[in-house]
């Protein structure tokens, strides 16, 4: 083994263990393997920054326009309705429909659009047949997944592969290498399926029949999400102090930590929680969260206000200060609440006002879009402060700098008595800046002091904080401790479904970049006007703590809100709406264009006119000139991620193919297995493909394996295409476990399956292919 050959394995292993632990983004990890080859030398600069420019790329991020012209045409979605007309009511034919119209779709478009497409119409004939939609979501999943195995642009790893084939002087794939072994496959898997898999579909919902929205009927989410256990109807008394309050004004879902579903007037009206409603005396509000809480916080005071008032000198001392900066046009804050940027985390220091032309704000500020133009007053320590010097505007304030900001008129004492719910809290547990609109600057216990207490210290009973906020916001306390509190509720959600508001199940898309964030910082409430009631989690709800839950591949959100709401939430790529009748209406009189302009590309493809690459750029220009789609969509449709992805890990094949590495791996397979023929090492390479999909992205699954198969072909003098088209069907054959391809994750959710029944359905089909391979590679690409 060489230098060139160990270094190569040793960035293989890298990135096999950065793909796994998931420690970096995939797109992140390619990149640095990337760099890595070209620093050890293994490939030249300009091989390195080939694959951007690679064919198969070019193609890959082409196909992505063109299916999105075929989805906001309505072509796509005109034959996923079809599948409505003709799948019947026996559970035979509508698996059969299904798998079969995923998979046709996904021969010409990108799968997991497929998916995503057809997941609300799969929902919709399970609740208008009266089935389970658990025994029809892995079903369509693996139908897209199939419909990959169909032509060469079935799935970005058969152009990966093809696109090496082609860079080692070989004719490339043609565009229906893929289709006679792909349809024998599919056809054996369906019969698969309807004679002895659907045994193995879960039955873990209660057939749920359609309602008149098309949505689930509330009283089932409200079962399956759990709400029955966290309603509260809470009261308000005719002199409550929060009557003439907005709801928002009122804080009463910041500061008990609830989510208000609605509110019912004395005259029985019921009116939609917009944050915008003004309360009024004995207003009955109907809520979800957790009850104990709600129950210690009325039970005892939070905390109490002093008369007596702070004075600015008591906040500074040799090492904090104050200081101010300016948001510019090119600051990364700009258009970001404090919140969504994270500002607090990231420097370390309070942000006490907002000066915006003339206008000073200096409390709740935590949810204020910054501008260009603002001044930020911001208190810390001098490290923390010095950290801000390369912002603009940036300057140490003295006392008289502070004159114009009139802190004083918010600075106050409060004191944490015996049996407050903040006893025991961190302040960051405690959110007081969230529920009240108050900062913590200060707290006094026992003689000592801490002057710019960290997030992590813990209150107790009996500190005196000096906090800065508005006297109106915290005397709001006084009319949440009057509310009256009304358990075991009885109360049926349909109730509150009419004709503007419904209850209707979102999930995260695919493409989203949300992962890692919360509803908080995206501002889901403020953007949408929609309220999120419990998220679907891992393998369980969840109904408290929502706006801090950090979003993960797969969460499906129970949702209240107003038909626009949901209509604005349906044009977001992030997010999947269970819903049909809210999505993006098509441009079904460009239909027929964009139809053409596809059969177009195909054709081209076949007669040899144009590689596929220039077909497909040709046929996503024709998109846009014909305005089938916007060029502004054309950017949003493709799949950057996947394709920085792609692009920076062929370097690594590259390397693999001439460090020697993959005639290194070829050698070892031909010395182990060699002696039983090539039909055994075919099964080899085949058997290693399929072993490594749920582990790492499949397409760096094909970088990976397709120079060994090529090495392995040329150690035997034998032809190279059985051995790459095989691993290009391993490749395609992602059916054992959720995380091994998007389409498998989309479904989990809303198909409530857990990780064995992907294993259960899974592992047997892979196989089913597997054997299909074997028996017909040989007689379709001899060897």
């Amino acid at each position: 083994m060489t230098l060139d050959i160990a270094l190569t394995f040793g960035v293989l292993l890298l990135a096999i263990v950065f793909f796994i632990t998931e420690i970096l983004r995939p797109d992140l990890v390619a990149l640095i393997v990337l760099v890595l080859m070209v620093v050890f030398g293994l490939v030249s600069p300009g091989d390195a920054l080939a694959g951007f420019s690679n064919p198969a790329v070019v193609a890959i991020w082409a196909m992505f326009i063109l299916s999105s012209g075929l989805a906001r045409t309505g072509v796509a979605s005109f034959l996923g309705n079809q599948v409505m007309r003709v799948a019947g009511e026996t559970e035979r034919r509508l698996l059969t429909v299904l798998m079969t119209s995923s998979a046709i779709l996904s021969a010409f478009m990108n799968n997991i659009g497929v998916a995503a497409m057809l997941l609300p119409v799969t929902i919709d004939i399970a609740r208008r047949t009266k089935r389970v939609a658990s025994r029809l979501l892995i079903p369509m999943a693996y139908g897209s997944l199939l419909g990959g195995m169909l032509l060469l642009f079935g799935t970005s790893s058969n152009l990966v592969v093809s696109g090496f084939v082609e860079n080692t002087g070989l004719p490339p794939l043609g565009i229906f290498y893929f289709t006679p072994i792909g349809i024998v496959i599919f056809i054996v898997v369906l019969i698969y399926i309807n004679l002895f898999g659907h045994r193995f579909l879960p039955r873990r919902q209660s057939p749920q029949p359609i309602s008149p929205t098309q949505t689930p009927p509330a009283q089932n989410l409200q079962s399956l999400y759990g709400l029955e256990e966290r309603l509260a109807m809470l009261v308000l008394t005719d002199d409550s102090l929060l009557a003439g309050k907005t709801l928002a004004e009122s804080r009463i879902s910041k500061a008990l930590g609830l989510n208000i579903l609605s509110v019912q007037r004395k005259n029985k009206k019921r009116m939609a929680p917009e944050a915008n409603l003004v309360l009024e005396g004995g207003d009955r509000l109907l809520a979800i969260g957790k009850l104990d809480q709600i129950e210690k916080i009325i039970r005892s005071p939070i905390f109490t206000i002093e008369s007596e008032v702070p004075t600015i000198t008591r906040l500074l001392s040799e090492k904090i200060g104050l200081a101010e900066i300016q948001i510019t046009e090119k600051s990364d804050f700009e258009g970001k609440t404090l919140v969504s940027a994270g500002f607090r985390q990231k420097f370390g220091v309070n942000v006490l006002a907002n000066r915006r032309r003339d206008l000073i704000r200096r409390t709740n500020l935590q949810n204020m879009s910054l501008e260009a133009g603002d001044i930020l007053l911001v208190e810390g320590l001098l490290d923390k402060l010095n950290t801000l010097a390369d912002q603009p505007g940036y300057r140490i304030l003295n006392l008289d700098d502070l004159r114009e900001y009139h802190l004083e008129d918010r600075l106050l004492f409060i004191d944490i008595p015996e049996g407050s719910a903040l006893a025991g809290q961190t302040l960051m547990e405690a959110k007081l800046g969230a529920a009240y609109g108050i900062t913590v600057l200060d707290i006094v216990r026992a003689g000592q002091e801490w002057l710019f207490p960290e997030p992590s210290m813990q209150l107790e009973a009996n500190d005196q904080l000096i906090v800065s906020g508005h006297p109106v916001d915290i005397e709001v306390l006084n009319g949440l401790q009057k509310i009256r509190i009304e358990k075991d509720v009885k109360f049926n959600l349909s109730e509150m479904e009419n004709g503007s508001l419904s209850f209707v199940e979102v999930i995260l898309s695919p493409y989203t970049s949300l992962i890692g964030k919360t509803l908080k910082q995206i501002r889901f409430r403020e953007k949408f006007n929609v309220s999120v009631l419990a998220i679907w989690h891992g393998d369980r709800p969840y109904r408290t703590g929502l706006q801090d839950l950090p979003l993960q591949y797969g969460d499906a959100f129970l949702c209240y809100g107003t038909r626009e709401g949901f209509e604005l939430l349906a044009k977001e790529r992030d997010f999947i709406v269970l819903r049909q009748d809210v999505q993006e209406k098509p441009r079904l009189k460009k239909a027929p264009i964009a139809g053409l302009i596809m059969l177009a590309v195909v054709s081209v493809v076949i007669a040899g006119w144009l590689p596929i690459s220039i077909a497909a750029i040709a046929g996503s220009a024709l998109m846009v000139l014909t305005r089938c789609i916007t060029m502004e969509e054309a950017h949003k449709s493709i799949d950057w991620k996947a394709i920085f992805l792609i692009a920076a890990m062929m370097p690594l094949g590259f390397a693999m193919r001439d460090s020697g590495a993959a005639q290194f791996l070829a050698d070892l397979v031909v010395q182990f297995v060699g002696p039983y023929g090539n039909l055994a090492i075919l099964g080899g390479l085949m058997t290693l493909t399929l072993l490594i999909n749920p582990f790492i992205p499949t397409v760096v699954n094909a970088v990976i394996m397709t120079p060994i198969g090529l090495a392995t072909a040329a150690s035997l003098g034998v032809s190279p295409y059985p051995f790459v088209m095989g691993i290009a069907y391993m490749v395609a054959a992602c059916f054992m476990t959720p995380v091994s391809h998007p389409a498998n994750l989309l479904v989990m959710s809303p198909g409530g399956y857990r990780f064995t029944d992907y294993l259960k359905n899974g592992v047997p089909i892979a196989l089913l292919t597997l054997v299909v391979c074997l028996v017909l590679l040989p007689l379709v690409f001899p060897f």
